[in-house]
């Protein structure tokens, strides 16, 4: 067994190229050591890239099975607690091609991911080659994670997956359906609001009706396949639904109505206290006074790569504040073992979140088990709020640790 195989749970730490800690401007965007730019001469391919990528067997195993990508950062909403207004959301805009994409795959499946989450900081379906993405996911053995608005389901699908499957069957796919037939796992609703006033209030650029309409549609659709598989342990028709709700001021007093309006349109529901996302809005209420702690995902994962390939610590880093590296310059493993990371995992490591201050003012680092209001999700049955709240995975059986260096299994 080589040396990347050995069992880190122990604490022993792996040997990666930074061991000092550096200062927070060591992460500066504009550093073009990590590629701010988020691309190299010949992106969206990675050719010259993919000759460094070691062989299967000698490959880093990545702790963390999930693995999650940026679709794209574009939205067609402006929803009132999201910080991409006013003009906060500055870093560029795009869409992943699907030739970098199949490339990170094909890196990632030997390093043992075993779930793609396809979202991040936009509207995944935005993205004309989604359903694509989902199905080459399928086709490699993986299970497949998304999170939208609903707003494009009933938008006709311009993938070629889509394509392909007109030419066979002579059935024009609309994007949920095009989805569904792709093989997506899972699938989580963003729905704040019971009614048209309140929901097009706080998800500026939607219509209540429409995006009623686009979930009962996929539901029924669903019902009519009847694929069934099984998600956290529990058997479930595919994909499984599931809507999240805030409680906000905008939103108060509405959550019986919430329940009563979704419980035939989804499999579970999620009420959450929305995240402070580091813009100045106090959502979730953090103590200066209390200590900070780790949240753990320098260690555990899971990695996250924006639509350009700039990896960052974790989705809360909507505007790319702490770049850990670019898979379009470097390989994965060079990425999870270079300076950018190790100084980042030195700082939680130490509790000198000082050096890094977007972590330093990040909710996550604070003991908030109010932000998670309610849960029907089977995926939570005997866990507390408060390790929930800790340890919020899409992935059931993964838990994210508060020591030690684990990044490998």
């Amino acid at each position: 067994m080589g040396a990347l195989k050995k069992n880190y749970e122990a604490g022993e730490q792996l040997p990666l190229a930074g061991t000092a800690a550096r200062p927070a401007e060591h992460w500066s965007p504009f550093d073009p050591a990590w590629g701010a730019d988020g691309g190299s001469e010949e992106f969206p391919l990675r050719t010259a890239l993919e000759r460094r990528v070691k062989a299967p067997g000698e490959r880093l195993v990545l702790r963390n099975r999930e693995l999650r990508i940026e679709p794209t950062n574009l939205c067609n909403y402006h929803c009132i607690m999201c910080p991409r207004e006013p003009d906060q959301h500055t870093r560029p805009k795009g869409v992943m091609p699907m030739e970098f994409y199949e490339s990170l795959l094909d890196e990632l499946v030997p390093m043992g991911i075993e779930q793609v989450t396809l979202v991040n900081y936009g509207e995944p379906f935005i993205d004309p080659s989604l359903e694509d993405k989902i199905f080459s996911a399928s086709q490699r053995g993986l299970t497949t994670y998304v999170i939208s608005n609903a707003s494009l389901l009933h938008k006709a699908s311009k993938s070629a997956f889509a394509a392909e499957y007109e030419t066979l069957h002579g059935e024009r796919l609309t994007k949920g359906k095009a989805a569904v037939m792709a093989g997506l796992t899972q699938l989580r609703l963003s729905f704040y609001g019971t009614d048209p006033e309140s929901y097009e209030r706080i998800m500026r650029g939607g219509h209540f009706e429409r995006v009623r309409q686009n979930i009962l549609d996929l539901v029924a659709y669903r019902e009519t396949l009847g694929r069934r598989g099984l998600v956290g342990g529990q058997e479930t028709l595919l994909p499984q639904l599931s809507i999240f709700f805030l409680d906000m001021e905008e939103t108060e007093g509405q959550l019986e109505e919430f329940l009563r309006f979704t419980e035939e349109l989804c499999d579970y529901v999620e009420v959450w206290k929305p995240h402070n996302f580091g813009s100045g809005r106090q959502y979730r209420q953090t103590q200066a006074e209390q200590p900070l702690r780790s949240c753990g995902r320098p260690f555990d994962g899971p990695l996250q790569i924006n639509w350009n390939g700039i990896v960052v610590p974790c989705c809360f880093d909507f505007n790319q504040e702490i770049p850990l590296g670019n898979v379009a310059r470097q390989t994965v493993e060079e990425v999870v073992r270079g300076p950018a990371y190790e100084a980042l995992r030195c700082a939680h490591r130490d509790g000198r979140f000082e050096d890094v201050p977007y972590c330093r003012d990040c909710d996550q680092l604070r003991h908030h088990p109010e932000a998670l209001v309610l849960t029907t999700n089977p995926k939570h049955a005997r866990r507390s709020n408060e390790d929930i709240v800790k340890s919020p995975n899409t992935m059931p059986e993964f838990r994210l640790g508060e020591s030690g260096d684990k990044v490998t299994r």
